[in-house]
């Protein structure tokens, strides 16, 4: 029975080939929109070096600061941040460093090399899975005694004209020179947390190490001995920016959230549009993704109908004959799932395509992306759900008609 349904919808979707057509391209890009944000949300959040324990770690967001009826969201500095998140360091590793890296200017022979330069303390390198490829990380101890840096290896290539011998060797950048101490595997720039050029430690004379200076462009990581260490971390970092002295009308706030809110309201955050950006996106990402869906599904179901419709005259015959509304309301499911799966095929091809020409392109910085099996696997899902709530309403309702009425519908 379910061969012969198969058959009939291949035949019935080829009979109208428009229709067919039309159809799969409303679910292909549908699938295709989805799949591809997918991507770009996991290469940016998912477990990949160098966060390999994104479910342990927690990133310090944006302060709020009331100042007696006048709020203020900005990023602390790292005076404020090893004041609080400072505390926590007999429990995990704790990173400081700048939440967004600083372009800076270099010159090899004459010619400008335009760089990003992150500056972090020496905890950064414990918290965060670097592939060094050469020497190692700073010290507290180093990072006070001169000026030294971590490279990449494309800063290395485009400095020194090879990966390996750069450590040791002094590279000047914005007028001030530096020793390198080693050089790590390139980091894609949407691992937002950890990317940059060029990585070196905070300066003793920086505005950010004031003690009275709570502004700042910092962050704080904090890598969790496991996922269930959460509520105990963030209660003793609630505890410890409590305890910041404060005046009588000010109420000082620093949310400790997770690694995957922390990427998803970066873009957000930089603009202030929200005092929690990961839930103004989240917000947004729903009500995408819901208008996504339900506009083809409602086009969809318009055009079932509207098929269907046309083969009244084949519902009344079939039905004259003994064909059960069941029978009917199958065939009619098989086809528009025959459809979506084909839709979805087609989706995947289509995201395929699109993530490989956004990688070797204006993605290429942000490493290798693609669609991998757990997006495959639930893609497929979606598209027996997106055919079934599309196509239910339609066979039910021509399953039922009845076979005279069919017919004269059909002559009319």
């Amino acid at each position: 029975m379910l061969l012969n349904h198969l058959k009939m919808a291949w035949k019935v979707l080829l009979r109208r080939k428009f229709f067919t057509l039309l159809s799969l391209v409303g679910i292909g890009a549908t699938l295709m929109g989805l799949l591809v944000a997918v991507a770009l949300y996991t290469a940016a959040a998912g477990p990949r070096t160098p966060e390999t324990h994104p479910d342990r770690l927690l990133c310090t967001a944006l302060m709020h600061l009331d100042m007696g009826g006048t709020l203020l969201h900005m990023h602390s500095s790292y005076s404020l941040l090893d004041q609080t998140a400072g505390t926590l360091r007999a429990q995990a590793p704790v990173a400081i460093a700048a939440a967004e890296p600083l372009p800076v200017v270099a010159y090899v022979r004459g010619h400008k090399l335009a760089l990003n330069l992150k500056t972090a303390d020496a905890g950064f390198w414990q918290v965060l899975s670097f592939r060094f490829l050469e020497g190692g990380p700073y010290t507290a101890r180093a990072a006070g005694a001169e000026r030294v840096a971590v490279i990449s290896a494309r800063t290395a290539r485009a400095y020194f004209g090879a990966v390996r011998g750069a450590v040791g060797r002094p590279i000047e950048i914005d007028q001030k020179n530096y020793r390198v101490l080693g050089v790590v595997a390139d980091v894609p720039a949407v691992r937002f947390h950890a990317y940059a050029d060029v990585w070196v430690p905070y300066d003793l004379t920086s505005q950010e190490l004031q003690a009275d200076n709570p502004f700042g462009q910092s962050e704080a990581l904090v890598l969790l001995p496991s996922p269930a260490a959460a509520p105990a971390v963030r209660a003793a970092f609630a505890r410890a920016v409590k305890a910041v002295p404060m005046e009588p009308n000010m109420h000082l706030e620093i949310p400790l959230d997770t690694f995957a809110n922390s990427v998803a309201g970066h873009a957000l955050a930089r603009y202030a549009w929200s005092d929690n950006p990961a839930r103004l996106f989240w917000t947004l990402c729903a009500g995408a993704i819901a208008l996504l869906l339900l506009l083809p599904a409602l086009n969809l179901v318009t055009m079932n109908v509207s098929r269907m419709a046309e083969r009244a005259a084949e519902i009344g015959i079939r039905k004259a004959f003994g064909a059960t509304a069941g029978a009917l309301a199958g065939q009619f499911l098989v086809e528009t799932l025959v459809l979506t799966l084909l839709g979805g095929v087609a989706g995947l091809a289509l995201a395929a395509a699109v993530l490989r020409g956004l990688g070797s392109g204006y993605l290429a910085a942000y490493g290798p992306i693609g669609v991998d099996w757990a997006v495959f696997g639930w893609a497929l899902l979606g598209s027996l759900v997106f055919g079934l709530l599309s196509g239910a309403y339609p066979a039910y309702r021509m399953a039922k008609l009845p076979a005279i009425q069919a017919l004269k519908n059909a002559a009319a």
